[in-house]
């Protein structure tokens, strides 16, 4: 377990570098990926509803951190959707990529839409589909495609911790 938190941490760590520095010169149709929220959608989707929520939790606090807004707020958002990605991949095959990346798209919409929302719902210019067009859309598809090589790199990693923790158990 210790060495599951501490590569989770890793990669919250390099995404959220990466996110910060190296993606802002990556952008297509003027976003960049937002690989914290694809994380955890997929250590989600790999786990369960609690690794996803604190997952979600820390990665969500990552982000606030970085954007230097109000912190908790990312945090939340990130809680919440660790848990029902968690909570709704109990009965899907966890080693199909499709369902990985139209979970990420779907994922994507709701945080993505509630961002917005939260942030100019005190202001009185409410637009539903300037953002949808112009922003969300083109990052939902953006973060599908950059899911299938995380969750590849993710997947491999995770096996290595189910390895590691089956030889480490004491009969």
């Amino acid at each position: 377990m210790r060495v599951k938190i501490i590569g989770y941490t890793l990669i919250m760590v390099i995404f959220a570098l990466l996110q910060s520095t190296v993606l802002d010169y990556l952008k297509v149709f003027n976003v960049k990926p937002n690989l914290l929220m694809v994380l955890i959608v997929i250590v989600a989707f790999l786990g369960n509803n609690i690794e996803g929520a604190i997952v979600g939790f820390f990665s969500g606090l990552i982000h606030d951190m970085i954007s230097g807004r109000v912190i908790g707020f990312y945090a939340l958002l990130g809680l919440y959707l660790g848990f029902c990605v968690g909570s709704l991949n109990k009965r899907l095959y966890k080693e199909n990529i499709f369902a990985v990346v139209f979970f990420v798209l779907v994922s994507t919409l709701v945080y993505e839409y509630s961002v917005y929302f939260f942030h100019t719902v005190f202001r009185n210019s409410l637009d539903l589909f300037y953002p949808l067009r112009n922003i969300i859309l083109p990052l939902a598809l953006y973060n599908g495609i950059v899911s299938i090589f995380v969750y590849i790199m993710v997947y491999k990693i995770n096996e290595k911790f189910e390895t590691s923790k089956k030889l480490s158990r004491k009969y």
